[in-house]
């Protein structure tokens, strides 16, 4: 449904995009992931027709480059700042954006409900949450029922429960047979929005595979900070014993805990099986850079 070989992009004698290649079907989703520079948003714009680039990029066998106007008709765009009216209710907004577009008004009120806005409906578009707008966003991409959608960072500026539900979204998508492309610097999102994964770092590929293969290779984890009630020693023992965690350590009235992203439930799982009560936790999630930086040292291991 959308395929990508050797794109590049060059300003000047900059290259900020060098070969970069994927493939996705329908029903699935790739995630394409890096530090800010590293090219995401170069890429997400190559496939969507806004900028100029080299290579090859089809959506349903439409070149992009050649016949943008009906490649583009299979894309429902999500930019990573979306913008709108902000007096306009999120019903407005929706039959506005069909109007541009030459769609029925029964197309308006079926992306809404598609997107769960059926009860923000008459809500300001200027007084929606980061995740509501989002949402919003995700209905107006959705208002001609494209086959791909183009997420552009997505996640930015969502907290843990809007990031839960922007999960929540892209599941439902991936079910109803969409190709989906989407680029982010959450690490911890991808095992569990994705099926592949791109990594770039400065233009270059430097992972491309199976989102769990990413997760895997990805050495640089989470820390988990907890606070326990009088029970330092006691849990430090017993996260010693547990091969997933990495360093240990107390920090004042905090346990920190090193580990993968995806094994901090299963230590906060583990104490409160011991009886050892969290008072309060934070997480620091896995740096994109040093997953980056260690993709890069197992790439070079194996060449």
């Amino acid at each position: 449904m959308l395929s990508a070989t050797n794109v590049t992009k060059r300003y000047g004698k900059t290259t900020v995009l060098d070969a970069a290649s994927l493939a996705i079907e329908p029903g699935m989703v790739t995630a394409v992931i890096g530090a800010n520079g590293a090219g995401k948003s170069t890429l997400i714009k190559s496939v969507v027709g806004l900028i100029r680039f080299e290579g090859s990029i089809t959506i349903n066998g439409m070149d992009v480059a050649r016949d943008g106007r009906r490649a583009r008709e299979m894309v429902g765009y999500v930019p990573q700042d979306p913008a709108f009216h902000s007096d306009l209710t999120v019903s407005e907004t929706a039959h506005f954006y069909a109007n541009l577009r030459r769609l029925p008004a029964t197309r308006a009120l079926a992306a809404i409900e598609t997107a769960g806005l059926e009860a923000h409906a008459g809500k300001k578009a200027g007084a929606l949450s980061g995740g509501m707008r989002q949402r919003l966003a995700l209905a107006i991409a959705q208002l001609a029922d494209p086959p791909v959608l183009v997420l552009d960072e997505p996640a930015a500026g969502l907290d843990v429960s809007a990031r839960l539900d922007l999960r929540r979204l892209v599941a439902e998508q991936r079910t109803a047979g969409k190709a989906i492309l989407l680029s982010t610097h959450w690490l911890e999102d991808v095992p569990y929005v994705a099926d592949n994964a791109l990594v770039l770092d400065q233009g270059k590929t430097v992972y491309a595979g199976p989102a769990t293969g990413l997760s895997a290779a990805s050495a640089a984890g989470s820390k988990l900070f907890l606070r326990l009630n009088g029970h330092s020693p006691e849990a430090m023992t017993l996260l010693e014993r547990m091969p997933a965690a990495g360093s240990i350590a107390r920090s004042g009235d905090w346990v920190v805990v090193s580990c993968a992203a995806t094994d901090k439930a299963r230590m906060v799982e583990a104490l409160v099986g011991a009886g050892i009560g969290i008072l309060d936790f934070r997480v620091e999630e896995a740096s994109v850079d040093a997953a980056v930086l260690h993709l890069q040292s197992l790439r070079g291991n194996l060449s």
